[in-house]
């Protein structure tokens, strides 16, 4: 019985040291898992977080490109409606012009159509300044100052005032053309008068 109660009492002690050493690895186990559980939740909040700052930047770049592309958009506009009007005037006035040459009265429907021109015109170079390269904005004000203006303008009945007319508007239409390469698509100065000659 003596030999039973020793060898019982020698494996309870062997027992409980193996249990006690399985216990500790186990928790040493379990504290370095939860310490990875931490750690991977901490990682999983700075992936979200960088994942939010790249989102962010992501859409502060597509504002920006957005803003620009409108920006270009209404330079553009605004190049091509100054150059669409100037090329119906200048076609009105070749008409007028050949009508002074051969001594033939100017129909009304053009003196109509240049004041309906001239109203576009002007709209679109009150709209330079917003736009066009500061280097046009004076000959675009003095142009739109020189035209006939009020609610009957009158087309100028000789070959001078005609030709004039004609002179102007080729010369504003040649420095648009030349402003708008360089603003719209950064064409350098001495390459965009060069394109713009041809």
């Amino acid at each position: 019985v003596v030999a039973l109660w020793i060898m019982g009492k020698w494996l309870l002690k062997r027992i409980t040291a193996a249990l006690d050493s399985y216990t500790t690895a186990y928790l040493q186990q379990k504290a370095a898992i939860d310490a990875r559980i931490v750690s991977l939740e901490k990682l999983v909040e700075e992936q979200a977080r960088l994942t939010r700052t790249v989102e962010s930047i992501k859409d502060e770049i597509a504002a920006q490109a957005k803003s620009r592309d409108n920006r270009w958009e209404f330079r553009k506009d605004v190049y091509v409606n100054l150059i669409t009007t100037i090329e119906h005037i200048l076609s009105l006035n070749a008409k007028a012009f050949t009508c002074v040459t051969h001594r033939q009265p100017i129909p009304s429907e053009y003196q109509e159509k240049l004041y309906e021109e001239i109203k576009d015109f002007s709209i679109a170079a009150n709209l330079a300044p917003l736009a066009a390269s500061d280097s046009v904005l004076p000959l675009i004000t003095s142009t739109l100052s020189a035209l006939p203006g009020g609610a009957d303008p009158s087309l100028p009945l000789n070959h001078e005032a005609i030709a004039e007319i004609g002179k102007t508007f080729l010369s504003l239409r040649t420095a648009l053309q030349t402003a708008g390469r360089k603003d719209l698509w950064g064409t350098p100065d001495s390459e965009a008068k060069a394109e713009t000659a041809i």
